[in-house]
């Protein structure tokens, strides 16, 4: 990979520069829909107490005045923080942009709905990458995060990720490679940060003491196929680069997973970032240039059989058990009483 040049992740930002930005890519309104907002967050807490104070009596009025004050007050602070950050988000746009035209790559602050193959790609709603690096030369690749969110009203979540994407010369059959340096432990119980989980059938043993730092899932015939991908000498690259990382091969697609969204405008991070694609992804390049898939039995038709196509995905536990406490819940709260009424 080419020489990069960091300079311009560190330069100043004037108010003319993010102006300049909003307008390229259409958000030239950006400002007048924020005044909006803040104006709403006031009217909606000023509205309430100002009828009370008009109700009230005039021993009253004072208590309900200061009151008012003080709604008034954090709706202001309230207000000055939201600008305060989508002022910061559209600064590290800019720095991003110029980080761009300076390497010959392509910034894109946001996309919604992005179309990827990845597995937390196709999960809830309002999906959105932004803060996107790219390269459309050969073996294209991106440098991103991703949010969604799943439930709703009180327990609506938002998931954030960062990640790298990397086109491949062929297509490989779907792998998965879970580290376990990112996992939550709950009571001693290891759990994926990943959004989706796999039939255990299909977890395979590595070599060494790699299975101590992660797990890798192969569709089921696919094992030895999925061992030629994932050498010891790869394996040694994910601990000594990628050891937070999670992975996935997807059709011609490689990813590298992140439970945390990138600060792109972090040079030593960014830094890291290329070096993974680099050294990991180029040596998955080199170690799958001549692999076929026996049951295709052809290396120019550069496809994978049905079964090795997609991993076989399993409920989550922990997903049961919710649902457990809920029907629970349900019967206790709402269909016992109802039973009870005489």
């Amino acid at each position: 990979m080419q020489q990069l040049k960091y300079d311009s992740l560190t330069t100043k930002v004037t108010g003319r520069d993010v102006d300049n930005l909003k307008s390229l890519y259409a958000q030239k309104k950006s400002n007048v829909f924020m005044n909006v907002i803040i104006a709403l967050i006031i009217l909606g807490s000023v509205s309430p107490a100002l009828i009370i104070a008009a109700q009230a009596s005039v021993d009253t009025v004072t208590p309900v005045l200061l009151q008012v004050g003080f709604m008034v007050l954090i709706a202001s602070i309230v207000g000055v923080l939201v600008i305060q950050q989508q002022t910061k988000k559209w600064q590290q746009g800019v720095r991003l942009y110029r980080f761009a035209e300076a390497n010959g790559l392509k910034f894109s602050p946001k996309i919604d709905s992005p179309v990827r193959d990845g597995l937390i790609f196709n999960i809830g709603r309002s999906r959105s990458a932004y803060n996107i690096l790219s390269s459309t030369t050969s073996n294209p690749f991106e440098i991103a995060n991703y949010t969604y969110t799943t439930g709703s009203g009180k327990n609506s979540c938002t998931h954030i990720y960062g990640y790298i994407m990397v086109q491949l010369d062929r297509n490989l059959p779907h792998m998965v490679l879970d580290s376990k340096a990112n996992n939550t432990n709950i009571f001693g119980l290891s759990i994926s940060d990943l959004p989706l989980e796999f039939n255990k059938d299909q977890k395979l043993s590595l070599e060494g003491d790699f299975d101590s730092h992660f797990t890798l899932y192969a569709p089921k015939e696919y094992e030895q196929d999925a061992l030629y991908v994932f050498t010891p000498d790869l394996m040694q690259l994910f601990i000594d680069d990628s050891l937070n990382f999670d992975a996935e091969i997807v059709d011609n697609k490689i990813f590298i997973y992140s439970n945390t969204q990138f600060d792109l405008t972090d040079q030593a991070l960014l830094q890291r970032l290329f070096n993974v694609i680099d050294k990991v992804v180029s040596k998955v390049e080199s170690q799958t240039e001549h692999y076929i898939d026996e049951r295709v039995g052809s290396a120019i038709k550069d496809a994978i059989a049905v079964p090795g196509r997609r991993l076989k995905i399993r409920k989550s536990w922990v997903t049961i058990v919710l649902l457990f406490f809920y029907i629970i819940y349900f019967v206790f709260s709402v269909l016992y009483p109802m039973l009870s009424i005489k």
